[in-house]
């Protein structure tokens, strides 16, 4: 529970620069702490949200940071380490 309190509290921050990939819909973000009433999944096992349009901030943005990944065995998005964050004329 303090793991979701903390999501929803730091959801309006923005989401780190270093996160890296996209939604596999594997629905396992959408059971912290609880399975949302909303999580729908389809016959071929791909969840989906049916609020999707109007769905909060923690929803939105989670992954928001690598700390905040509780579900990192399962999610496809990844955090990049700072180094490797070098832009085409080599600055950070």
């Amino acid at each position: 529970m303090k793991n979701k309190l903390k999501r929803m509290t730091t959801s309006l921050l923005p989401v780190a620069s270093n996160r890296r990939g996209e939604c596999n819909r594997c629905g396992q973000c959408c059971k912290l702490p609880f399975p949302c009433p909303f999580l729908r999944y389809d016959e071929e096992g791909l969840s989906s949200c049916a609020v999707y349009h109007f769905r909060p901030p923690s929803c939105r943005k989670y992954p928001r940071t690598a700390a905040e990944n509780l579900t990192p065995a399962t999610c496809s998005y990844y955090f990049v380490p700072a180094e490797e964050l070098v832009t085409a004329d080599g600055n950070l």
